[in-house]
C-alpha cells in the first residue's frame, strides 16, 4: 500500500493543483463536447429519417393512383370512349348530334355584349359617360 501512495506522489506531487484541475476540466469540455456533437448529429439523422418516410409516403400514394390509372387505361370502358372521342365512333343503332356552337341563344348574346362593353378601356366610358349620352 505505502507504495501506491508513493506512486501517487510522485505523479501528482510535482504537479501544482491548478494544472489538475485544468487538465480535468479540459477533459471534461472535451467528452462534453463530443457528446454534444454526437447529439446534434442524431438529431440530424432522425429529422431526415422523417423527411425520408414523408416522401416515401407521398411516392407510394403517387405510385398507387398511377397504377389505378394504369388499370383504368386498360379497360374496354377507356378504349371504347377514346374511340369516341378522337375517331368519331359510334355504337349501333347510336344516333350522333352536332351542335353548332357559332349559333347563340338571345342570353348568351346579351352576355356577350355586356362582356364587349366591360372590355373598352376606362377613359372611352369616361368619355361616353360626358358627351356621348346626354338625352
Amino acid at each position: 500500500m505505502f507504495k501506491k501512495n508513493s506512486a501517487k506522489k510522485k505523479l501528482f506531487g510535482k504537479l501544482p493543483f491548478q494544472l489538475v484541475a485544468l487538465l480535468v476540466l479540459v477533459v471534461i469540455f472535451s467528452l462534453g463536447s463530443a457528446f454534444s456533437r454526437e447529439l446534434y448529429r442524431e438529431y440530424k439523422i432522425k429529422k431526415e429519417i422523417d423527411t425520408l418516410k414523408t416522401e416515401i409516403e407521398s411516392m407510394e400514394k403517387d405510385n398507387y393512383e398511377l397504377s389505378q390509372l394504369l388499370e383504368y387505361y386498360q379497360t374496354d370502358e377507356y378504349r371504347e370512349a377514346e374511340a369516341r372521342k378522337r375517331l368519331n365512333l359510334k355504337e349501333e343503332g347510336e344516333q350522333v348530334v352536332m351542335i353548332d356552337e357559332k349559333v347563340l341563344s338571345a342570353e348568351d348574346m346579351a352576355i356577350k355584349e355586356e362582356e364587349q362593353k366591360n372590355s373598352v378601356s376606362n377613359y372611352i366610358k369616361w368619355w361616353n359617360y360626358f358627351f356621348a349620352s346626354q338625352s
